[in-house]
């Protein structure tokens, strides 16, 4: 019996040990990150989420802790774990090891010192994919919107939900993935692709595609596969246009990224999951987080309250193929959370304010500290500056900040390709 209390006493301790705050600032953080996140939970499952953000807020401060370059916060995939994350989120990644150092080095264009296609207005708004796999289109439409305007003068949004519906007989999947390639193979052989106010995306793969010629917002002739593997080559095509690539977004601190030049050590550059767009790149010690010249990071018609992952699979031969799909954070987890029960007892709600002493000021929940007018700090070095489809609740504004010229880290250039008007 004495063995029995001492082993439990032991277990206590060490689970003490391992905890960086007090329970207090733990409920505190949750209590200000569940009503800003405006979650809500059946009794039955708050114990799990709670230990689950505990576990999470633990792992922000340590990385925080190390002064790295990247920046990490209690963002709203927070009380998900990141086995959750990686299989509702991403997917089975695209092995690209094959591709990866094949090929002879095309260079599209002399590289400038910093390129920024925000500010040239050829980036729409932060969309967000909801409950859809569709990172593949929001890629894909992303590419082509600016290779649209630097082509007509004009910006136009385009239907990520025309390619859901009609881009299944290149080999794309709807919801399910599908591959930005694909897709620029459709547009261009569709001759044209429509645009998103005539095309509203509903996050569903449709039963009947409901193309119309006399919406097309946009039309392409070609596209480009970036030199895989070779950063030179990706720069000098995101000369050319905003690029679609894939990347390896499996890590924690992918899932929890705040701010900051992004950098992992343990990313792969072949073990590819999640498909986004390269708007430009730059160097030094800060980056804009939010866009410039007329194009705002509001959402367009996507709530911002449910984010979405993505995952690549398939194969790769001669221009790319394979597909990526993505999930989404379910329609249980929106609403309202809090650390408090409510009266009913069957559920926990965002009642409380969480002003009570010893909260956790260090949170970074919502939109994450650190901004000053849309000008966030990073880490020295050079950059990618990526497109994210999860919403403006994720990142810098829905942005990351990709280390660039750091061995092709994450495999920002494994898998990359722009189209053509």
């Amino acid at each position: 019996m004495r063995v029995l209390l001492f082993l439990c006493l032991l277990l206590v301790s060490f689970a003490t040990a391992k905890q960086q705050f007090s329970e207090l600032q733990y409920r505190n953080a949750f209590t200000n990150w569940m009503i800003q996140n405006q979650r809500h939970y059946a009794s039955e499952e708050f114990a799990t989420r709670y230990n689950i953000f505990k576990a999470n807020m633990d792992y922000v401060q340590e990385w925080n802790s190390k002064g790295s370059e990247t920046i990490l916060g209690l963002n709203a995939f927070a009380d998900i774990t990141n086995q959750e994350y990686r299989a509702n989120y991403l997917g089975t990644p695209f092995d690209a090891s094959s591709i990866v150092g094949t090929e002879t080095e095309k260079i599209f264009a002399a590289p400038a010192a910093t390129v920024d296609w925000r500010t040239k207005g050829a980036v729409t708004p932060i969309k967000n994919q909801q409950q859809c796999g569709g990172c593949w289109s929001f890629s894909t439409t992303g590419s082509t919107e600016g290779a649209h305007q630097i082509s007509t003068g004009n910006l136009v949004s385009l239907s990520e939900q025309n390619l859901i519906d009609c881009s299944g007989s290149y080999g794309n999947d709807g919801c399910n993935g599908g591959l930005m390639t694909l897709a620029f193979e459709y547009i261009i052989n569709n001759k044209g692709i429509d645009t998103e106010s005539s095309y509203p995306y509903t996050a569903e793969t449709g039963t009947v595609c409901k193309f119309k010629t006399a919406n097309i917002g946009a039309t392409l002739s070609s596209y480009n596969n970036v030199t895989s593997g070779s950063e030179s080559s990706l720069e000098s095509a995101a000369n050319v246009n905003p690029v679609s690539v894939a990347i390896d977004a499996s890590h924690n601190s992918f899932q929890l990224y705040s701010s900051g030049i992004y950098y992992e050590p343990a990313c792969s550059t072949t073990q590819l999951d999640h498909g986004v767009l390269v708007v430009g790149y730059g160097s030094g010690s800060s980056g804009s987080g939010s866009s410039q010249n007329g194009s705002s990071q509001s959402e367009s018609s996507q709530s911002e309250s449910s984010q979405s992952g993505s995952s690549q699979s398939g194969s790769q031969s001669g221009s790319q193929s394979g597909s990526q799909s993505s999930g989404s954070q379910s329609g249980s987890q929106s609403g309202s959370q809090s650390g408090s029960q409510s009266g009913s007892g069957s559920s926990y709600s965002g009642s409380q304010s969480g002003s009570q002493s010893g909260s956790y000021s260090g949170s970074q929940s919502g939109s994450q500290s650190g901004s000053q007018s849309g000008l966030l700090q990073s880490g020295s070095g050079n950059y990618w500056i990526v497109k994210n489809s999860w919403g403006t609740g994720w990142g810098m504004e829905g942005y990351i900040l990709m280390s660039k010229d750091r061995n092709n880290n994450c495999g920002i250039a494994s898998m990359a390709s722009y189209p053509k008007v």
